[in-house]
């Protein structure tokens, strides 16, 4: 008997498989991009205020980096999709863990740098001089964007194979033809949600005036406002 057709048929009922890995993904998705836009944010306003160029941005990306703790929360929902397509179409995920698994190794190498950077200026941020707070920002955003980069390459395939089928070979299925769009256009939302979560954030937050929320929005001093 091929042990292929040896695994167990999940019946979800009407909630239907598309439905529950579609709805699990967009939740994992929106948070995942959300750290990884986060974190360039946080570099941004971080240098900014270094600058001289928005005195408000340093206590803001704390409260802020709260917030951005998601990243938790992606990773949880992460073990949670994996659970879910293995009991839905475990061929599909054994044939890409087959074929990528060092590429996937070298995606977790990096998720777990952000995770031990993350609790470190969850921890220590408000505390670090600006400089070594920069430094923690910039690492952060790093292993965020490049735990995004390695596993881009993977759902990417799975929509266009390219030359994988002919060669076989790993690369050329990593660096499929749709990996750049992709990439790209997953990186612009990061930080377009991001961004949108920082104005919403900026908005609800009582303690400040005005002025000040609209100096927050702009990246902006507010004396540079009113020149």
């Amino acid at each position: 008997m091929n042990p292929l057709e040896c695994y167990p048929v999940v019946d979800l009922g009407p909630l239907m498989k598309g439905m529950v890995i579609g709805g699990l993904g967009i939740f994992h998705v929106f948070l995942a991009q959300f750290a990884i836009g986060g974190g360039m944010l946080l570099c941004c306003m971080q240098w900014l205020h270094m600058r001289g160029r928005c005195s408000l941005s340093r206590s803001f990306s704390h409260g802020y980096f709260k917030v951005l703790v998601s990243f938790v929360l992606g990773a949880v929902t992460g073990v949670a999709m994996w659970f879910t397509t293995i009991q839905i179409s475990p061929r599909t995920i054994g044939v890409m863990v087959h074929g990528f698994h060092w590429v996937w190794a070298t995606e977790w190498s990096f998720f777990c740098l952000e995770v031990v950077v993350g609790y470190l200026l969850y921890r220590y941020g408000p505390w670090l001089p600006d400089r070594a707070r920069l430094q923690l920002l910039v690492l952060y955003a790093f292993a965020s964007w490049m735990s995004l980069f390695w596993i881009n390459g993977i759902p990417a395939w799975q929509l266009t194979p390219g030359d994988l089928l002919t060669s076989c070979s790993v690369w050329d299925g990593f660096l499929n033809p749709g990996f750049l769009p992709s990439l790209i256009f997953r990186t612009v939302s990061s930080v377009a949600v991001a961004s949108l979560a920082a104005c919403v954030l900026i908005n609800f937050a009582g303690r400040l005036s005005r002025e000040q929320r609209e100096s927050l929005v702009l990246l902006r001093n507010w004396n540079h406002l009113c020149s």
